[in-house]
């Protein structure tokens, strides 16, 4: 069964809900590793030495803060990574980095036009990952 779960939170309503539905699942396994993976979307390249996780790492996390208050109401025991980059492609690195046994992701709930036209994290994390997407609407 799922031993390594991967939680993709940005603080969305859909994320929290994505949220719920693992923090569900491993509370009725035994000893299931769970981790909030956060991405920091970092657009803006300098020339200067630069860390975005500890520029912007605890803005991140109160971003997610609602996510980790779900996992500790549920009584699970969690990490929290934070990533920096484009989301889709850091979830996904990561994912097959620490082999995880099942990625939970919200999904905006964008229509098949949209989300072609403007993408879709969920929709490449579904379509690209190595391990079992729960994709949560």
């Amino acid at each position: 069964m799922y031993r390594n779960i991967l939680i993709a939170a940005d603080g969305s309503d859909n994320s929290l809900r994505a949220t719920q539905q693992a923090a569900d699942i491993a509370s009725l396994l035994d000893e299931a590793k769970v981790t909030i993976v956060s991405v920091i979307a970092i657009d803006v390249y300098s020339d200067m030495v630069y860390d975005p996780i500890e520029a912007h790492g605890e803005a991140q996390r109160e971003i997610i803060r609602d996510a980790e208050q779900v996992l500790a109401d549920a009584g699970i025991d969690y990490e929290v990574v934070l990533l920096h980059g484009r989301p889709a492609d850091e979830i996904i690195r990561y994912a097959a980095e620490t082999e995880a046994d099942l990625l939970v992701i919200g999904s905006r709930g964008l229509g098949a036009l949209r989300e072609f036209a403007l993408g879709s994290v969920s929709h490449k994390v579904l379509t690209h990952a190595k391990c079992p997407v729960l994709v949560v609407k």
